[in-house]
């Protein structure tokens, strides 16, 4: 079986679950770790951001970096949300990396979210972000 667009795959699990259980395998499904992986090398690339940028826009370590990177470690949502912000990504974009991440999607009825949105939405960079998360006496990235 070729790839098929999430969509697709939807609506192939909706109407048919025993059958697409059956033949997982011929889905040519991902791991997390590996689509995560995928995901921000793309979004890397579109930015022209290197691993390097990483390690100082987001303050996280070059080896935690590197291994999360390679889809050798987990990654938490704090350090997914401060990856998408060195990269650059815009809020769809984080939205993706998060769910990719199995991380809780940033959510506007929460204070904290809501500031990062809108940090986000501003193009600020970490530094930013972390300076008017501490002026609104919310915990930074």
């Amino acid at each position: 079986m070729t790839s098929k667009s999430t969509d697709d795959l939807f609506e192939f699990i909706d109407q048919n679950s025993a059958e697409f259980l059956n033949n997982i395998d011929e889905h040519k499904l991902g791991n997390t770790r590996q689509l995560l992986s995928e995901y921000l090398y793309e979004k890397m690339n579109k930015y022209n951001v290197v691993p390097h940028d990483l390690v100082v826009r987001t303050n996280i370590s070059q080896p935690h970096i590197y291994q999360i990177l390679s889809g050798t470690r987990g990654v938490s949502r704090e350090k997914l949300i401060a990856m998408a912000i060195g990269i650059g990504l815009d809020l769809d974009e984080t939205q993706r990396l998060l769910t990719l991440g199995q991380c809780g999607t940033l959510y506007p009825k929460v204070r904290r979210d809501a500031a990062i949105i809108c940090c986000i939405n501003e193009h600020m960079d970490m530094y930013e972000t972390n300076e008017c998360l501490k002026r609104i006496n919310e915990n930074e990235l």
